[in-house]
C-alpha cells in the first residue's frame, strides 16, 4: 500500500499542528478505506517503532500516513481524531499532557514496553566526581555552567526541567534550560565529554547513550520524574472500532533490548528508517508471529502470512 510520509519540524510543527492534519484529510482511520495516520516525534526510538508498525499495517491492507510533530500536537491530534496512533508515549511524564485532552478521546491500547527510565543525567566526568543525585547539582553550578540540556521544545522532559527551575526545586532556580533536539543535545554531551567537561542533560534508557558516555542517571528524591517509566501505545478513541488493528497494536509489545536495537539501527547503521523496519521485520518472524496471532487483513487473510508476502515483495 502507498505510504504518504509528511514531515514537519521545529516551531512549524506547533504552529501548523492539527490544522495542517485536518487540511490533509488523513485522520479517522477506523474505516478501512481511510488511511491510518501515525503521529511521531523525531526520536530514534519513535522513528523506528513507527516505521515498523506502519509497515505491518500496510501489509494488513491499509494505506498509512506518518507525520512528525511535537508531543503536545500529537495529543491534540489524537483527541480530535486527526492522528490515529502514537506508539511512543512515555509515562508518567506525559500524563499531564494526556490530562489536558477530552476524557475518553484518547485510549491507551497497551504498555508496549513496561520498563524504561527517563531523568536527568550527567556524563562520566561529573559522575566520577560524585554527582549521582539531583540534590548534587546546585553545589556544582559553575562546573555545569548553570545549564541543563534538553531535547525538542514541548517535550515532557523539558517541561519537568523548566518546572524545577521555576520552582527552585533542588536549588536550580538560577539555571537555564537549553532546548534543542536529541542529536544536538548528544553532540554537546560528546563535545563536553571529549574535553573532560561536565554536562547535565535529559537522559533515558534504553538508548546507546548510556554505553557511549558511561553516564549516570540521577537519583530523584523529590520524585519530579514520577515512578519508573513505561512506554504506551495510544490511539484515538474511534480506532477501537477496528478490531483487527486494535488487536495488532495490543499484541505489539517489546522489551528494552529490542528497543535498544532499533535505536542503534536508526542512529548508527546508515540505513533509512524504512530500510531499518524491513530489515528488522525480516529478521524477527518469531516476534511478528506473536504480534499478528489471530489478526486478519482487510480481505480476511492471515495477517502473519500477509506480512511475510509483503516483505518478500519489498
Amino acid at each position: 500500500m502507498e505510504s504518504k510520509r509528511k514531515k514537519r519540524g521545529g516551531i512549524a510543527a506547533v504552529t501548523v499542528g492539527v490544522a495542517a492534519l485536518v487540511a490533509s484529510a488523513c485522520g479517522g482511520g477506523a474505516a478501512t478505506n481511510e488511511p491510518i495516520d501515525f503521529g511521531y516525534v523525531g526520536w530514534p526510538e519513535a522513528i523506528a517503532k513507527t516505521n515498523i508498525a506502519e509497515t505491518v499495517v500496510q501489509a494488513l491492507g491499509y494505506e498509512t500516513t506518518s507525520t512528525e510533530l511535537q508531543v503536545p500536537t500529537i495529543f491534540q491530534g489524537l483527541e480530535t481524531g486527526d492522528v490515529d496512533v502514537f506508539v511512543e508515549a512515555w509515562f508518567p511524564t506525559m500524563q499531564p499532557i494526556l490530562d489536558n485532552t477530552e476524557p475518553g478521546s484518547v485510549k491507551s491500547v497497551v504498555v508496549n514496553m513496561p520498563e524504561a527510565t527517563y531523568s536527568l543525567a550527567v556524563n562520566k566526568p561529573a559522575c566520577d566526581a560524585g554527582v549521582t543525585s539531583h540534590e548534587d547539582l546546585a553545589e556544582h553550578e559553575e562546573e555545569f555552567r548553570g545549564e541543563i540540556y534538553g531535547i525538542e521544545p514541548g517535550n515532557d522532559g523539558n517541561i519537568i526541567v523548566q518546572e524545577m527551575i521555576d520552582n527552585d526545586t533542588y536549588g536550580l532556580g538560577g539555571w537555564e534550560l537549553i532546548e534543542s533536539s536529541t542529536s544536538a543535545m548528544l553532540a554537546e554531551v560528546d563535545s563536553r565529554s571529549r574535553n573532560d567537561e561536565w554536562i547535565v542533560f535529559t537522559g533515558w534508557e534504553p538508548h546507546w547513550m548510556g554505553q557511549k558516555y558511561d553516564m549516570c542517571l540521577l537519583e530523584d528524591p523529590e520524585m519530579m520524574w514520577g515512578e519508573s517509566s513505561r512506554v504506551e501505545t495510544l490511539a484515538t478513541a474511534s480506532l477501537e472500532e477496528n478490531e483487527e488493528l486494535w488487536q495488532f497494536f495490543e499484541q505489539m509489545t517489546i522489551d528494552q533490548d529490542t528497543q535498544a536495537t532499533w535505536i542503534d539501527m536508526i542512529d548508527n547503521s546508515g540505513m533509512e528508517p524504512e530500510e531499518v523496519a524491513l530489515t528488522w521485520l525480516r529478521d524477527n518472524p518469531e516476534t511478528t508471529r506473536r504480534w499478528l496471532e489471530g489478526v486478519e487483513t482487510v480481505d480476511g487473510e492471515d495477517g502473519f502470512e500477509a506480512l511475510q508476502e509483503h516483505l518478500e515483495n519489498q
